[in-house]
């Protein structure tokens, strides 16, 4: 069974120690409704009030102040640009042998430091050696050879050639006299014929062989032939060309450092046999250069041999310009420009470098507080510019589209529909709108 709600004469409440009925509860009610129409009622008259206050005010008084900047039309501007590029090294080398052969030690690994004409790789020279040794062998043998003929014979052997000749002439005339006596027994008939013409083949004989000594004694009291002497002395100098041969592929089995620098990468190792050409070890120089791609017209403004900053890992550096390179780059359009980086800065082949140029732009604008600029529709900007009221006292604004061309940090350059002299709103350009009254305060320029 449902039990009734509080009746009406029943108790809900207290009041002053008393118990509050129904009706007490509609008085109260009745009570807060005539308050909250008074509230409202006193609200309405103080408004009203205000306004016919106000509008009894100068407009000076209603104008909200604003600090205004005064433009001073400018010529051109400046404007810092930074181009990038990356460090890379001076000289960067890929080692190889002038012969083939099989690696037979290396010295160095890679990321250590080398001297120029510090020896890096070495080949098996055993055969080399062999070579070597049998040309000079055979060199020396042909010096030999040269000297004897430049010295001539010796004195003994040509007093032996003409102890030769007088014991041969003897024989000869003791051959002439026997040829004499059989001469004269053949023409008695003692002797036969015979016997008289062995007695004459004797004497030609032996006059032969005197003929021929003397000849060799000729010779040997002459000396030596210069042609002999010019053949001999070829053998030797091509002798010489091919001791030399030798000595320079001796020097091309030693792989050294043609500069000071760093080995980046080591292509073999020991044992391995190489081709004529093959690479062997990669070397980089200790010295950097800066290379940066920079338009072509900023390019041409700058200067051979002369110093420009430059930053490197957030390190500031001077870089002294060393070439333009005279063609641009097929990807970015840009012209490489090569700085030499002055002093050690414990930099690395690779690491990004920039450099920041400050070029003067030929435009006329005006210089305003970044802050003054408003946003417009379709991404146009706008400044308020404080004018005279037409219709009153004091100061209105206008809304001025302007192009921004630069901004650099708190101010923004700009050109449009600006004047000499103009005042614009510097700060605070979300709190007024066009046509608002103001009350400028100019600040500096």
């Amino acid at each position: 069974m449902a039990v009734d709600e509080t009746p009406q004469d029943s108790p809900a409440g207290s009041f002053f120690g008393g118990r509050l009925t129904h009706r007490h509860f509609l008085a109260l009610r009745l009570l807060a409704a005539l308050l909250v129409v008074g509230a409202a009622a006193w609200g309405a008259r103080t408004l009203a009030l205000g306004a016919t206050a106000s509008a009894d005010q100068p407009t000076a008084a209603r104008s909200m102040p604003v600090e205004a900047v005064t433009l001073r039309r400018s010529q051109q501007y400046e404007r810092a640009r930074s181009y990038t590029g990356q460090l890379v090294a001076a000289r960067r080398s890929t080692l190889s042998f002038q012969r083939a052969g099989k690696v037979d030690s290396l010295s160095v690994d890679e990321g250590d430091a080398v001297e120029a004409a510090q020896p890096l790789a070495v080949l098996d020279q055993r055969r080399l050696d062999a070579r070597r040794a049998e040309t000079a062998a055979r060199l020396a043998e042909a010096r030999a050879a040269l000297a004897e003929l430049v010295s001539g014979p010796r004195q003994q052997t040509i007093a032996a050639s003409a102890a030769e000749v007088r014991s041969l002439q003897a024989t000869q005339e003791i051959a002439e006299k026997n040829l004499e006596r059989r001469r004269r027994l053949v023409d008695t008939r003692a002797i036969s014929q015979e016997e008289f013409d062995e007695s004459l083949y004797d004497v030609r004989a032996a006059t032969a062989r005197t003929d021929a000594a003397q000849k060799s004694l000729d010779e040997l009291e002459a000396g030596t032939r210069s042609e002999q002497v010019d053949a001999q002395r070829a053998r030797v100098a091509a002798l010489e060309a091919s001791l030399a041969d030798v000595d320079h592929e001796l020097e091309d089995s030693i792989l050294n450092a043609p500069y000071a620098g760093r080995v980046a990468r080591r292509m073999v190792d020991e044992g391995s046999v190489v081709a004529t050409g093959e690479g062997v070890i990669e070397l980089v120089s200790d010295t950097l250069e800066a290379w940066i791609g920079a338009p072509p017209a900023v390019a041409a403004t700058l200067r051979v041999g002369e110093t420009y900053p430059l930053s490197v890992g957030g390190r500031r550096m001077k870089g002294k310009l060393r070439s333009l390179r005279p063609e641009l780059d097929p990807s970015t359009r840009t012209r490489n420009v090569v700085f030499e980086i002055e002093g050690g800065y414990g930099l690395v082949d690779g690491q990004v470098a920039r450099i920041e140029l400050t070029e003067t732009i030929d435009e006329p604008g005006f210089w305003v507080p970044t802050r003054a600029l408003a946003p417009q529709q379709r991404g146009l900007w706008a400044v308020y510019v404080v004018a005279a009221s037409e219709d009153a006292e004091g100061y209105v604004l206008e809304s001025r589209d302007v192009e921004v061309l630069h901004t650099d940090g708190d101010r923004s350059y700009v050109r449009g529909l600006l004047e000499e002299g103009d005042r614009v709103v510097a700060d605070g350009v979300h709190r007024v709108v066009a046509g608002q009254h103001v009350a400028p305060k100019v600040g500096k320029s």
